[in-house]
């Protein structure tokens, strides 16, 4: 310490202005704690909407395991960050960017820094995840659309084992593999869920995810790969495609974003009139998640006029941890049949009940309806996460302010 610094310090001690002046370190974590503690007064109805009529979703609850709640002002911002679309990432960047540029050039970089590397983490590093439950026993939570490293665009070590242990962290009791004109690992994760489906209580079931001219189209309970090549190159091949599938019982279903980028209005109707049998209403990939909420919705008044079924995915490639919609069916009984016998009741709850055969459900998230909706969606982003906040996330995030603040006063006090 200088001699100037020793002798103001002094001074200030002497004063006994120290010790007037030092409550005020204490004001910015209490303001934190209180405003944190303060989101119990104003919690979400549920933790999921219902995709097609935007309503709350009641009956469902997220279990958070505990090193998720230890760790929540990391684990649950990685959550709300995987379920942001395309463009609000490019809005949030802007933001931080903009945010460390006014700290100043060495500091923002530093910050900027934190943030990859904090997204990096996110992305790609395996991490505690919340489950979501029913409270009905008949209601079976079911991903229609997942890939593994079979997929050309799959990550490397998204095995078949990790995509069904993916899953059962989510809260999903089954999932189709779907992987890009291939099947291998639908084959591999429906022989382990034949052995160990009453152990987990979950079951992989097989599928595929067909790549057209412009088109990705989901079929569901082939037991082998369906070549893609004579159906691909041509637009009105597609609807020779639908033919055949039907032919052998599998039900197809449109794919976003596809269908939104290239087939949008005359090409949807195209579909309705060669026999498509759902729709796909969200997709957590973030290109996809920037499909317009009234673009979803004339989807849904479609589905309902023509009673064809609808799907919410993860689209989950091996990358993010956190997905951005469930499916809920009812289907009786569910929880003692095994791989092969729930695949064929999930396909004869799809033809037989059709329009309501499957709840389509939502991760809360902040949609934006116009272009000052997108600029400002980090700061509806932060409203929603506040009001989602469990009770013992804010005890964790109460806990975490407090100690940062006690980090960094000892690092000021080292320093002085």
């Amino acid at each position: 310490m200088t001699p100037r610094r020793r002798f103001l310090s002094a001074t200030v001690a002497a004063s006994g202005l120290h010790e007037r002046m030092a409550p005020r370190r204490w004001r910015l974590p209490l303001f934190l704690s209180g405003l944190v503690l303060l989101s119990q007064a104003f919690p979400l109805p549920s933790p999921v909407r219902d995709a097609a009529t935007l309503s709350w979703a009641s009956g469902f609850h997220l279990i958070l395991p505990a090193w998720h709640i230890l760790f929540t002002p990391f684990c649950s911002l990685a959550d709300h960050l995987s379920v942001l679309s395309f463009h609000q990432d490019y809005v949030l960047v802007f933001y931080v960017i903009a945010g460390c540029l006014l700290t100043g050039w060495r500091r923002g970089a530093l910050y900027f820094m934190l943030f990859v590397a904090f997204i990096a983490w996110g992305v790609l590093v395996p991490r505690p995840m919340g489950k979501l439950v029913s409270d009905n026993p008949s209601t079976l939570l079911i991903d229609f659309h997942s890939h593994s490293l079979y997929s050309h665009d799959g990550r490397h070590s998204f095995t078949p084992q990790a995509n069904m242990r993916w899953h059962r962290l989510q809260g999903y009791e089954a999932s189709f593999i779907t992987d890009h004109n291939r099947v291998e690992a639908a084959q591999i994760a429906k022989g382990i869920s034949q052995m160990d489906w009453q152990t987990t209580n979950y079951r992989s079931l097989e599928g595929e995810e067909v790549s057209l001219q412009k088109t990705h189209l989901v079929i569901l309970g082939n037991h082998t790969k369906v070549d893609n090549r004579p159906y691909d190159g041509y637009y009105d091949k597609i609807p020779i495609f639908i033919h055949d599938m039907h032919k052998i019982g599998c039900p197809v279903i449109a794919s976003l974003p596809e269908y939104w980028f290239y087939h949008w209005g005359a090409g949807v109707q195209d579909f309705l009139r060669w026999g498509m049998d759902g729709f796909e209403l969200i997709n957590s990939a973030p290109k996809a998640l920037d499909f317009p909420v009234a673009y979803r919705l004339q989807i849904v008044g479609l589905c309902r006029s023509q009673n064809l079924f609808m799907t919410g995915i993860s689209d989950n490639h091996g990358y993010g941890y956190a997905t951005a919609a469930w499916n809920a069916m009812q289907v009786p009984g569910w929880r003692e049949m095994d791989a092969d016998t729930l695949e064929k009741a999930v396909l004869k709850t799809l033809a037989t009940e059709r329009f309501q055969a499957v709840q389509v459900l939502e991760r809360v998230r902040f949609i934006p309806g116009s272009f000052w909706g997108l600029l400002l969606s980090p700061f509806a982003t932060l409203w929603l996460y506040w009001r989602s906040l469990q009770p013992l996330q804010s005890v964790s995030w109460v806990a975490w302010i407090w100690i940062i603040f006690a980090l960094f006063s000892a690092l000021r006090a080292r320093d002085a």
